[in-house]
């Protein structure tokens, strides 16, 4: 008979060679494994990922050996589940396409519906699929998921505000000048910016949202409206005056910010904020709220 403990060790070494075939797109020996009758089907989504280059093969073949692409697997003794694998492939419009295509679904399992008055421990460790989108995902994409009936959850523009002061640095751009780099940033950039102004002009997201709901105290990066995560930006390096701007064009009210900012220690914000209100003395509309 053979003993339990060897029976443990066999399925280890299994499982770890499942991890890493799917890893370097070895078919031959996922075929292998399926035949030993390894598990195919409940399959972590950051085990699918790897480091980004599983192939289309290799994805295919986990469909055909009945892989649940919507599966959220367990994170070892605390509680919390993984991202859906669609989540991992917001970058990429084409593999949200397929995503979709091939039954992704656009809400989290193990999620409770969202609500006004609340938001759920489960809605915290699993963010919206538009909210992950909206922070580094191209407006394309957003309108695919959209259409399809994808929520937009609380912080879809904070966190399109958040990254979009993430844009490269006047000495950064100075140095590197036109290399490679120096564009590839400022083309990151100008995707962050763009789909903030979807998300104000298109969407029309109340550019005073608040990210949670009235009364609670989520600990952690929960800033405030938008603005106040320009405010808050750990890039106190970046030039923010046109995102700024932007928010308060658009009727933002920078009080609540401008504390965050003081205690941020980014006084370039409040110089951008006081450079706005006097090209805009007769027109301003800021409110204390």
């Amino acid at each position: 008979m053979i003993d339990q403990d060897d029976i443990s060790a066999l399925n280890d070494l299994y499982y770890s060679l499942r991890r890493h075939a799917i890893k370097n797109n070895a078919i031959n020996v996922m075929s292998y494994l399926a035949k030993c009758g390894v598990d195919f089907v409940h399959i972590g989504s950051y085990e699918v990922k790897g480091d980004g280059k599983t192939s289309m093969e290799t994805l295919n073949f986990l469909l055909a050996h009945g892989w649940d692409i919507n599966h959220r697997e367990k994170v070892g003794l605390t509680g919390r589940y993984e991202i859906p694998f669609m989540w991992h492939c917001v970058e990429d419009y084409d593999m949200v396409a397929w995503c979709l295509e091939h039954g992704a679904a656009l809400k989290p399992r193990r999620q409770e519906p969202l609500s006004k008055s609340v938001i759920t421990i489960a809605q915290l460790e699993c963010p919206q699929i538009l909210e992950v989108v909206a922070r580094s995902g191209s407006v394309a994409t957003f309108e695919l998921l959209r259409a399809k009936g994808a929520p937009l959850g609380w912080r879809v523009l904070h966190g399109a505000v958040e990254t979009a002061t993430y844009g490269p640095t006047s000495k950064s751009l100075e140095s590197e000048k036109d290399s490679a780099a120096a564009q590839k940033s400022r083309a990151s950039h100008e995707e962050r910016m763009a789909m903030v102004r979807h998300l104000l002009d298109i969407v029309k997201i109340d550019v005073n949202a608040p990210d949670q709901p009235a009364g609670s105290n989520i600990p952690g990066d929960y800033n405030g409206t938008p603005i106040c995560y320009v405010a808050g930006t750990p890039m106190l390096d970046t030039d923010t005056r046109e995102l700024t701007w932007l928010l308060l064009d658009r009727g933002a009210d920078p009080t609540p910010a401008l504390e965050i900012a003081r205690q941020n220690q980014y006084p370039r914000f409040a110089e951008d904020v006081k450079a706005w209100q006097e090209q805009n003395k007769t027109t301003q509309k800021c409110c204390v709220q």
